[in-house]
């Protein structure tokens, strides 16, 4: 795949730009002092100033913690009274939109489309003065077609057992659909569904599309003083595979014990194929209908 950054390109910031980092010495290392921690932390906040790895890292992490544990967006709730979040008894809690009984979870979804999709977009076109498409929001590049249809089929028919299984597992069946309520119709419980959409948009490309190309794209000519390595080759290359895996797992904690692992191998199976196919609307796609499939099940008693 092609660099999309490089020592020249508006996305890498010379040190000399502020926030400035302070020179920490490796003999200073070695003796080091209660300064030299103070210096240390000063230079990784400087850092998500200063190059692509730092701003993709420190910009993904924070709009992940705003969006909250499994999108509930705790923050909101700290401001506003009414906002129980997704999940939360329909029953119970007070009504946002009327007429919209999973109002919440609309919410929440529309809010994490924004944190994690329109931001990033906004990021990568104004700071970083890239292509949308180096971060797999694109369509497939010429003569990838082939493989990302049959990596996209492949994948939905590898997973679809394991969530026929997940949908017989008591602690799955316990949060699943994330709407508590009941649905009075398929009609109904469609239109629920059109709305999880931008739930699944949200979180594949966060972690297999801004975060994953974020980190595959940079090579070290490109990475600012202090990275090292050969110029050329990749600074992460399939590594960030990993570094998207466990942060899309870290995500999950807390989920039941099926799903929280099956992340580990959707995870690494999906950020592969993200990679060799160049687009993650695939995977997005396929993951958005195996959920729809589990809700379904759950929803009709199977």
């Amino acid at each position: 795949m092609k660099p999309t950054m490089n020592a020249t390109s508006p996305g890498a910031r010379p040190e000399e730009k502020l926030p400035r980092t302070v020179p920490v010495p490796d003999e200073e290392i070695e003796r080091p002092k209660v300064w030299t921690i103070v210096k240390l932390i000063w230079n990784t906040i400087a850092r998500l100033f200063h190059d692509p790895i730092g701003m993709v890292l420190g910009s993904a992490f924070l709009l992940i913690m705003l969006w909250g544990y499994h999108g509930e967006v705790e923050l909101l709730g700290l401001v506003w009274k009414d906002w129980w979040g997704p999940g939360s008894p329909p029953a119970d809690r007070p009504s946002i939109i009327p007429g919209i009984p999973w109002d919440q979870e609309w919410i929440s979804y529309a809010i994490g489309a924004v944190l994690l999709v329109a931001i990033p977009v906004v990021l990568i076109k104004l700071v970083y003065k890239q292509r949308l498409g180096d971060y797999g929001l694109g369509l497939p590049p010429k003569g990838r077609w082939g493989i990302t249809l049959l990596s996209g089929a492949l994948l939905l028919a590898i997973s679809l057992p394991a969530f026929l299984v997940g949908a017989k597992d008591a602690s799955m069946q316990a949060t699943y659909p994330l709407y508590r309520g009941a649905f009075s119709g398929l009609g109904q419980f469609l239109v629920y569904q059109a709305g999880y959409f931008l739930f699944f948009l949200a979180i594949e490309f966060t972690f297999r599309g801004y975060l994953l190309f974020g980190l595959y794209n940079l090579r070290d000519r490109d990475a600012p003083p202090g990275v090292s390595g050969v110029k050329g080759p990749l600074v992460f290359g399939y590594y960030a595979i990993f570094i998207s895996m466990l942060s899309y797992t870290a995500w999950h904690l807390g989920k039941p014990i099926p799903e929280l692992w099956g992340t580990l191998i959707w995870g690494i199976a999906a950020g592969t194929v993200a990679l060799v196919s160049g687009t993650i609307w695939h995977i997005v796609i396929v993951h958005y209908l195996l959920n729809v499939f589990l809700d379904f099940l759950i929803w009709r008693g199977f």
